[in-house]
């Protein structure tokens, strides 16, 4: 449940900048006039026209890219009809994949653009960053090599040192990356490597995207696949030297699409918060609104609500004492670093309460509370030694 802060001013005593407890709501389906138009559709939000909002192209797998121009404004989108192949996209086939970046360093979107078989279309924007205009160059720009089926690229510095590197998903399950040893403005990529930096097979039609999800200034990875999961991999290595944990499926209230899964995050209201959009095999679009509580800014104004929660670092029993808040009727949760919610043992009364962590391992874990009037997520550290 998402819970609409009103009038509410808190105090907050323990970890209380940045908040790491993700969390989406949804999904909301064909969202704000995104209606389906093909089959195995791939959804890629830019502001392709310098207005100020992200506009929607949409891959579709009759080989066509649906373009859905934003008609609203940066924190409340309204898109317009589709049509395809706008700006001289060109129709690939079958399964276009579509991934925009500035890939010669003029300011405007370049295009690259996956297909079924075993290419990916680069198309230059020869236009302008008002008024785009696609001119097909090549296939397989930079030297890359070795593609599987069902192309889906993704453009990302990885490894933070000004240039797009690329990883690609495709049809049996593996993610292949391929290292930018060019420049910002002339890409020469490396070999393909199968799986880097921790990434592993999700099953079969990878499609792979990347955010900072837990707002530590490294991307972390979301693979969707053939069976409608998005696989989730965190970084815990930096932005310059990537190391991805274990997936974890459908984590922080993201569900199941059905088939196909293709994933997308994007600021669609001008939160601050990346939303996530998913492209599915029915051609449906899947929206999941980014409810995480990210600063106190988020929550504000004249009544005086104060959280403490101690000790931390907690060793048996992490204590939690409230002012102006009824913790007895408030939702006390507590999550792994990885988005799992625990069973552990609260005891609560008014406005004390307290939750057991003894049979906990040591780490970081992260305290939700809930209720009517406050909507509040800090970190805590459970300790080596018990007390």
């Amino acid at each position: 449940m998402v819970h609409k802060m009103k009038n509410i001013f808190i105090t907050i005593i323990t970890y209380s900048t940045i908040v790491f407890s993700q969390s989406f709501s949804g999904p909301t389906i064909n969202p704000f006039n995104l209606d389906a138009v093909g089959v195995s559709n791939t959804p890629t939000f830019v502001d392709i026209n310098s207005d100020g909002d992200y506009d929607c192209f949409a891959g579709l797998g009759n080989g066509f890219t649906a373009y859905y121009q934003n008609n609203g404004t940066s924190s409340s989108p309204a898109f317009a009809d589709w049509y395809w192949n706008a700006f001289g996209i060109s129709d690939v086939g079958n399964n276009a994949r579509p991934a925009f970046a500035d890939m010669d360093g003029d300011g405007d979107y370049d295009l690259y653009l996956g297909e079924a078989g075993y290419d990916i279309y680069f198309l230059r924007n020869i236009g302008t960053i008002y008024s785009p205009n696609f001119f097909f160059v090549t296939t397989n720009p930079g030297g890359i090599a070795n593609l599987g089926p069902n192309v889906a690229p993704a453009l990302v510095d990885i490894d933070d040192d000004g240039d797009y590197d690329l990883f690609t998903g495709e049809g049996f399950g593996n993610i292949y990356y391929y290292k930018n040893l060019g420049t910002a403005f002339n890409a020469i990529f490396s070999v393909a490597f199968t799986n880097p930096f921790g990434l592993s097979d999700v099953g079969f039609s990878s499609s792979p995207a990347f955010t900072d999800i837990d707002f530590d200034g490294d991307y972390d990875a979301f693979i969707g696949n053939q069976n409608g999961d998005i696989i989730f991999f965190r970084n815990n290595g930096t932005k310059t030297d990537p190391s991805f944990g274990i997936g974890v499926t459908n984590p922080f209230g993201i569900s199941n699409v059905v088939s196909n899964a293709a994933p997308y995050f994007v600021d669609i209201n001008d939160d601050g918060k990346e939303d996530l959009f998913v492209g599915s095999g029915n051609g449906d679009t899947y929206y999941f609104l980014n409810t995480t509580v990210v600063s106190v800014e988020d929550v504000q104004n004249s009544s005086f609500v104060e959280l403490k929660a101690y000790p931390n670092p907690v060793g048996n029993t992490l204590n939690i004492s409230g002012k102006n808040v009824d913790l007895k009727n408030a939702e006390l949760s507590v999550y792994s670093i990885l988005g799992e919610k625990l069973n552990l043992n609260t005891t609560r009364s008014g406005s004390i309460a307290s939750i057991n962590f003894t049979n906990l391992a040591p780490g970081i874990y992260i305290l939700v509370i809930q209720s009517d009037v406050v909507n509040y997520s800090t970190k805590i550290i459970k300790g080596l030694r018990g007390f």
